[in-house]
Order: C-alpha cells, then structure tokens, then sequence
C-alpha cells in the first residue's frame, strides 16, 4: 500500500513585542517626600509604555533612575498650597517604601501655569496606564490625610467664627453697615481655606476617572 504523508504545518514565527512608546513630560519632581528646598533642580519625568518592561523614568544629578509599573503601590492626588495658589501635585509610592511626588510648580515651588495643562496629560495618562493593574495592588486616593484634614477643618471653623460670624453678630450690635466691609474681607481670605479643605477631602479614587477638581 501507498504510504501516507504526514503535512506538518509550517511553523509561524513569534509576533515581534510593540515598540516602546515613551512620553516626556517637563514637570518638577521631588524624591522621598521632600518638602523644602529653595530651588528645585529636578525636571523631567518619562512615562514608557513598553508591556511588562513600562516604566517610569526620571533623572537626578546622581543620575537616571527607572522604576516599573509593577513596583507601584500606591497614588495619591492633592491640591496643595504655594502661600499664594493651588499646586496640583501626584505622589507615586513605590513597594520598598520610597516615593516620587510630581507638580506643576516651577523651580521655586510656586505654581507655573504653564505646566498644569502638561501636568493635567501627565495625570490622566499615568491613571490611564494603571487603571490596568490589578485590582487591590495599587491604591488610588486622593486628598489630604484624615489627620491633616481634620486639623484643616478645625482651623476653618476658627477662621469663620473670627472672620465671618463676629463681622455679623457687630452690625447687629453697632448698627453701622460700614462692618460689612470687613465681611466681604474676610469671606474672601477664608474662601482659599474652604476650597482647599473642600477639593482635599480624604477618599479613594478610579483611575479610569481622576478627579477633576485636582487637576486644575
């Protein structure tokens, strides 16, 4: 009998991995949680999206350090306060305890305007990448701590009763309208207090949907 042949199919080669796609963004960073400094010489952060090797990617003057998404534990959103306005900050924690906080603050810390529209892409394309993760390795707040929140809600109160509730209860007793003046002052150096208590309430978030009010 005629014998059989056996067809094997042709085998097809690997598909080759996506290229890296890395975004930079000019914005400040601070390592460690670090607070003060009088300039800030840190600029430049790099999101690369490259599958299981994305990173981020930052550089110091003691050189380039790279982190992955997977060594990510925690991100947290805040509206902070440079004595004048509000700086949009992202603190990126990482498992071995450090930290990497990024702003649109300029050198000096102050708020730079032109950076907040770069900071906003920044934001919203880093929750975007980690909306991936799954679920329960990363957590997602936004706001202050509930320490420092309730510590920013007493001194609020404090602030009103002084500067709103005593210009009040006075036109009632001196009848002279001219204290409303006062009101109007003060209402309008508490209102920076109350929106940042109001935007800093401590909560979690869906990375699929950052918070607005903290990238403004």
């Amino acid at each position: 009998p005629a014998s059989l042949r056996r067809m094997t199919a042709p085998r097809s080669e690997p598909a080759p991995a996506p290229a890296p796609v890395a975004t930079p963004y000019e914005l400040a960073f601070t390592t460690d949680r670090k607070r003060f400094y009088w300039t800030n010489p840190n600029c430049g952060i790099t999101l690369v999206d490259a599958g299981r090797d994305s990173a981020l990617v930052w550089e110091t003057p003691q050189g380039e350090e790279r982190r992955r998404w997977t060594e990510i534990s925690a991100v947290n959103m805040l509206l902070a306060s440079d004595g004048k306005q509000e700086v949009n900050q992202c603190r990126i924690d990482f498992n071995d305890g450090r930290s990497l906080t990024v702003s649109d603050a300029g050198a000096s810390g102050q708020l730079d305007e032109t950076r907040t529209p770069v900071y906003r892409a920044f934001a919203r394309a880093l929750n975007a990448r980690l909306a991936h993760a799954p679920d329960g390795t990363i957590r997602f707040t936004a706001g202050m701590t509930e320490g420092r929140y309730r510590a920013m809600q007493i001194l609020l109160g404090l602030l009103t009763v002084l500067f709103v509730v005593t210009p009040v209860v006075l036109v009632f007793i001196v009848r002279d309208w001219r204290v409303l003046g006062t009101l109007a002052a003060g209402a309008a150096f508490i209102w920076p207090f109350w929106r940042l208590t109001r935007n800093n309430a401590p909560r979690a978030y869906d990375p699929r949907h950052p918070p607005d009010e903290l990238m403004q």
